[in-house]
């Protein structure tokens, strides 16, 4: 899976595919609103939590996410995504 942020370039779902593949805490794959998204002016691409809050212009709230289960907790999460989310941190 590649999910390369369109604005920066990191990869939001870095995994090496190998046992043992160290990326928790390292990803930042999630779905926002529709709304929110067509104002970010994307389409099928991955942006990270910080280009899409500088497109839009404010700072992601937990209302701001989808209730579909990559947005369920994970400790793959970043420190940035878990805090958007508002969900404990393990």
């Amino acid at each position: 899976m590649t999910a390369i942020c369109k604005d920066c370039g990191i990869d939001t779902a870095p995994c090496t595919g190998k046992r043992g593949c160290r990326h928790k805490g390292r990803w930042e794959y999630y779905m926002v609103q529709n709304e929110l998204w067509n104002a970010a002016k994307m389409q099928q691409v991955c942006l990270c939590v910080g280009c899409l809050e500088k497109r839009i212009g404010r700072e992601l709230t937990s209302e701001d996410f989808t209730d579909v289960p990559i947005n369920d907790p994970s400790p793959w999460d970043t420190d940035r995504l878990r805090m958007r989310k508002s969900y404990c941190p393990f």
